[in-house]
């Protein structure tokens, strides 16, 4: 039996009743479907980052998408207009690391500073993440997501998402108020996350937006710098500060093929 020990950064967690890998988009609306028609408790997880859970058994189901394709949609067409904008979509349950990696190999200026985050590209827009001078929320064209309440999938656009720092329409979905969870929905949002697009710019350089950033770059916030520089830079600051996750957890069977 899988437990959430097995599947957070944090290592804690009692066994899960039941847990679900889909590995198509239908397979995930019908795993959510399922658990909600017969009102089970329901956790749809992503990279296991910032959960604490109690090693009680979970009565539940747990729900990990195991998509995690990347797609660039623009890429037969030839830029116009001098308009450098990429899109670029990647299923929620994409590593983020991989997702950001794939970019800056593409020569893709936008979500370089969000390097080393740990976690999904699905929960990267729950939680608006953030980092030395960037956030998510800044670079999300659309997002997929499956409805609970409604039961249908919608396109949701920025506006529709509200990002606010560390927060979004999709989070505060399991709220009633302030850290008073939604019974309904609790501790899933309402709009599940299915995929998300991304608008980026075709270009090989980005900003650095952020002072401790400036310093180990020895440049000065505002400058320019190639983005694999900026990657590098970044994943040697968290690094430095303990903030990069163990990288033996992939290592864990449960967690083996989620991280390139």
């Amino acid at each position: 039996m899988t437990t959430f020990a097995e599947l957070t950064t944090i290592g804690v967690g009692g066994p899960i009743a039941r847990f679900i890998e889909p590995t198509t988009r239908v397979g995930v609306i019908e795993a959510i479907e399922e658990a909600d028609a017969k009102g089970l408790p329901l956790c749809v997880i992503g990279g296991g980052s910032n959960m604490l859970v109690s090693d009680a058994p979970f009565p539940g189901v747990v729900v990990r998408d195991a998509r995690r394709a990347i797609t660039v949609p623009d890429e037969a067409a030839p830029v116009e207009g001098g308009d450098r904008t990429v899109h670029v979509n990647a299923e929620a349950g994409c590593n983020w690391d991989d997702f950001v990696a794939f970019t800056v190999e593409m020569g893709l200026e936008g979500v370089e500073g969000l390097s080393g985050i740990p976690g999904t590209v699905g929960a990267s827009v729950v939680q608006n993440i953030g980092a030395y001078g960037q956030e998510v929320g800044s670079s999300v064209e659309s997002v997929e997501v499956w409805d609970r309440k409604d039961k249908r999938t919608v396109e949701l656009t920025p506006d529709d998402l509200r990002f606010g720092y560390r927060s979004s329409a999709l989070k505060s979905s399991m709220y009633v108020a302030p850290a008073t969870p939604a019974a309904e929905f609790f501790p899933t949002p309402r709009y599940v996350v299915l995929s998300v697009t991304f608008a980026l710019r075709h270009s090989a350089t980005g900003t650095v937006g952020y002072g401790q950033l400036a310093k180990a770059l020895g440049v000065e916030v505002g400058d320019r710098m190639e983005t694999r520089a900026i990657r590098n830079a970044v994943l040697k600051v968290r690094a430095s500060k303990g903030m990069l996750e163990d990288a033996a957890r992939y290592l864990n069977p449960a967690m083996e093929g989620t991280k390139r």
